[in-house]
């Protein structure tokens, strides 16, 4: 049997050694067409990039040429590979991309940038649950910029795992204030709690990860992607 496994891979998106690389020659027709919709040239050049990366990495466990993979997009978005045991999910900030790829189950990346907002109390009415507002409350102002942070990529993850999007509900998608790999509840009903896994990416000091999973017993990599 296979061992289960989960590699993140992390890349500078706008960084030399991907400016030396023709990632347009890996896109498909589609993608090469929605790079003329971007008006600004290092907006082109980012998504070039991304889905470039992207077929790049998913190619070495397909072993099929990049350019040939058929990524397809769900109905609320996610990205998929058809006919495959490949799961995978992406997620980038400024020119930061991490790339979560699988053979566990449906999995979900998320990584935001740690900085200061104007609207972070907004953002906390209406994104976290009560029970996660009074933890937070209780933090100082620097603690709070990081704990919005931590829960938000859990919880991004989370929805993007699923496959529907922040249409779930982001309050109704509690993460344990205890036990932190855990969620204390989960919108839609047809997912129980004990379903999905947190597990926390540590990068760097500047950035916040965390993927969600159906399982935390397989063999973890984090990869730089030179």
């Amino acid at each position: 049997m296979t061992e289960k496994f989960v590699d993140v891979w992390q890349a500078n998106i706008l960084s030399q050694e991907a400016a030396k690389q023709n990632y347009y020659e890996l896109l498909n027709a589609d993608e090469k067409q929605k790079v003329d919709t971007f008006l600004r040239a290092e907006l082109q050049q980012k998504y070039i990039n991304t889905r470039g990366i992207l077929r790049k990495v998913l190619g070495t466990y397909l072993n099929m040429k990049p350019q040939d993979i058929n990524i397809k997009t769900a109905e609320y978005g996610k990205p998929f590979v058809d006919d495959s045991e490949i799961f995978f999910n992406l997620s980038h900030t400024g020119n930061k991309l991490v790339i979560a790829v699988s053979n566990v189950s449906e999995i979900g990346i998320d990584l935001e940038q740690l900085r200061g907002r104007k609207n972070l109390k907004g953002l906390v009415k209406k994104c976290l649950s009560t029970v996660e507002k009074k933890s937070w409350e209780s933090l100082s102002e620097q603690q709070q910029i990081f704990m919005f942070y931590y829960l938000w990529v859990r919880k991004e993850a989370l929805v993007k795992a699923i496959g529907r999007g922040i249409a779930m509900g982001l309050d109704q998608c509690i993460v344990d204030p205890v036990q932190q790999t855990k969620f204390l509840s989960i919108p839609g009903g047809g997912d129980s709690i004990n379903d999905w896994k947190i597990v926390e990416v540590k990068l760097n000091q500047e950035d916040v990860c965390a993927l969600v999973i159906k399982d935390i017993n397989f063999n973890y990599q984090l990869i730089e992607l030179e």
